[in-house]
């Protein structure tokens, strides 16, 4: 059974003069996702980010949310939706709970009750600092807050652009933690734009690269990345012996011994012949390991020619 599409673009792009800022991109995110929207600096995120929010008009293409086109529903299209454009401003010398009572009258029409507001900061847990002015609050409990503010309207798709720009270390495991909650547990399909290729690759469950303004590819981020697989470590005894084995045989590329073992580059088709040499060498195997990362991935598709 086919998952629902929470969000589509077709053939979306952006003009700016004689520059295409974005062009021809074609995303589908299913309900329940987190999706990861990948790419260098100046990449197009953003862009994409702010027509898919209505932000900005796009050139070409359209944008469908929840099944509503957003240039002829567009209350019904973001009815749904929450999203925070690169960092959230709020107003410092006021107390975080007066803060969310503000965004809440402008987001709803009408000022949330105490309820409604101390639910949201308690699913970012900072409810225990509401009645502290924000000028008191890191730079990673201000990225909460202003999460916290985009669940007032209890949205079904957030919107994330950089979430992690500019934390440190525990204010990044902090946003991490948050987003994998707000999916895991109260069900928000979450679209999260970032270059940090770390972070998303722990949190998203499919992925897309952009890069100079064209989508290069899409899809389940374990399945994306098991394409690539070709670097393997091994983990074998003994090792000098499975070594000199190795580096004899043809399709076996750049065989190296570190502290995890033998790592080389080997087709996936070629793994088992492979195994069966070693055995056959009398060295004993014990696991075979694809060695994937995002880093790799990402470089990969995104190389310049």
């Amino acid at each position: 059974m086919s998952q629902e599409i929470v969000l589509r673009t077709t053939n979306l792009g952006k003009r700016y003069k004689n520059r295409w800022a974005v062009e021809d991109v074609n995303l589908e995110i299913h309900r329940g996702d987190v999706f990861g929207f990948l790419g260098p600096n100046g990449a197009g995120k953003s862009t994409t980010i702010r027509m898919i929010l209505s932000l900005i008009k796009p050139t070409t293409g359209s944008v469908e949310l929840f099944g509503h086109r957003l240039e002829t529903e567009r209350e019904k299209a973001l009815a749904k939706v929450a999203g925070i454009v690169e960092k959230p401003d709020f107003y410092l010398y006021l107390s975080a709970f007066r803060n969310m009572e503000i965004a809440g009258a402008l987001t709803l029409g009408r000022a949330p009750g105490k309820k409604r507001i101390m639910d949201s900061m308690a699913l970012v847990g900072l409810q225990d600092r509401a009645d502290d002015r924000v000028k008191t609050y890191s730079h990673g409990m201000k990225q909460r807050l202003g999460i916290a503010q985009a669940l007032l309207c209890n949205p079904d798709l957030i919107v994330l652009d950089e979430p992690t720009n500019g934390l440190d270390p525990q204010g990044m495991k902090e946003v991490r933690e948050l987003i994998a909650q707000l999916s895991h547990e109260h069900g928000i399909t979450v679209f999260l734009s970032s270059h940090l290729l770390n972070e998303v690759e722990q949190v998203a469950t499919r992925m897309a690269i952009i890069n100079k303004g064209k989508l290069v590819v899409q899809g389940s981020v374990e399945e994306l990345l098991l394409s690539r697989a070709k670097r393997i470590i091994l983990n074998v005894e003994p090792q000098k012996k499975a070594l000199a084995v190795l580096k004899k045989l043809k399709r076996v590329e750049n065989p190296t011994l570190d502290s995890t073992g033998i790592i080389a580059n080997v087709e996936t088709k070629d793994i088992p012949d492979v195994v069966v040499r070693l055995v056959a060498a009398k060295c004993r195997v014990f696991s075979v390991k694809p060695q994937r990362s995002l880093e790799e991935y990402f470089l990969s598709v995104t190389e310049v020619e």
